[in-house]
């Protein structure tokens, strides 16, 4: 096991993605290489990026151990109050948990896969937890399991979810199937659920380039595809059933858009009277693991 206070080169063929586990064990970009150039399947991290910038300016970071946000940080879990310190400018809700905060430690690598770790004392959080990563590169993509172990000496709230930054230039369309759409209050936490509306149409497929979306849509069957026709190709996000929720965020004016599979709704802990709201209760020593696998194919 080792600190690392820099990039990880990982390749598979033409396949090759840079980690950052300095900066939240975040990916800094995954690159297939070819005569043509570079075809960047995430956003790329910017020149600088990797001497000590934020996690949310690199291609991908991890959500553990919840996704999205909790509204004000607080909660009441089995008879416990908690309350959570603010951790993004700007927001006032927690976001995206803890790992994409914090470095991260090499514990395994060869030349085509990173086993990171994480260790979470009990602080504002009352529970701690270890957390890996597990990289693989693939001749045609990635793939990522998440581990969340609970060292704590009760039950946890337990999520887990990936956030990729993946290009959008013109004419990117997206697919997915999903059963709805929570729309949200001025703050982006859930307030009302809905059928999807016919102006976004994910389920038939959208073209991205007016789109303006931040929302969590339930009821995900795990797979997703990015399709960028003027390269002849897609991205396919592929995600375990664990990862029953899809985060979709396109912001206005910018050229990339964000598939994030997660494990619950946001504010789950304070929606436990949804069915489907997926929060778990993790009990002390067990886990929740998950793998998200992104690949390329061409369009047909």
């Amino acid at each position: 096991m080792t600190d690392t206070l820099g990039p990880v080169v990982l390749r598979h063929g033409l396949m090759e993605c840079v980690v950052a586990p300095h900066i939240g064990g975040s990916i800094a970009r995954l690159t297939l290489w070819s005569d043509d150039g570079p075809l960047h399947l995430l956003r790329p991290a910017p020149g600088g990026a990797l001497d000590g910038g934020s996690a949310a300016d690199l291609a991908c970071f991890p959500l553990v151990p919840f996704s999205n946000r909790i509204a004000g940080g607080r909660f009441r879990f089995q008879g416990r109050d908690v309350a959570l310190p603010l951790n993004h400018p700007g927001c006032p809700h927690p976001l995206h948990g803890h790992g994409w905060d914090h470095p991260w430690t090499v514990e395994a690598q060869d030349d085509t896969s990173l086993r990171l770790g994480y260790r979470h004392d009990a602080d504002a959080w009352p529970w701690a937890y270890r957390a890996a990563q597990t990289i693989v590169v693939r001749p045609d993509g990635l793939e990522v399991r998440l581990d969340l172990m609970n060292d704590g000496d009760s039950p946890m709230p337990a999520g887990l979810g990936l956030h990729p930054y993946l290009p959008k230039p013109p004419g990117t369309r997206l697919t997915a199937a999903v059963g709805s759409v929570w729309l949200g209050d001025a703050t982006l936490l859930p307030r009302e659920r809905a059928l999807v509306p016919d102006s976004w149409g994910f389920p038939g497929g959208r073209t991205m380039d007016d789109v303006v979306v931040d929302n969590g849509f339930p009821g995900w069957d795990g797979r997703a595809a990015v399709d960028w026709p003027h390269l002849g190709c897609r991205l396919v996000v592929e995600a375990d059933p664990l990862f029953g929720h899809l985060v979709v965020y396109a912001p206005r004016g910018e050229d990339y858009l964000c598939v994030e599979p997660v494990s619950h709704m946001t504010d789950a802990v304070n929606h436990a009277e949804e069915a489907d709201a997926g929060l778990r209760a993790l009990p002390p020593g067990a886990s929740l693991s998950g793998t998200v696998r992104l690949r390329l194919e061409a369009l047909d």
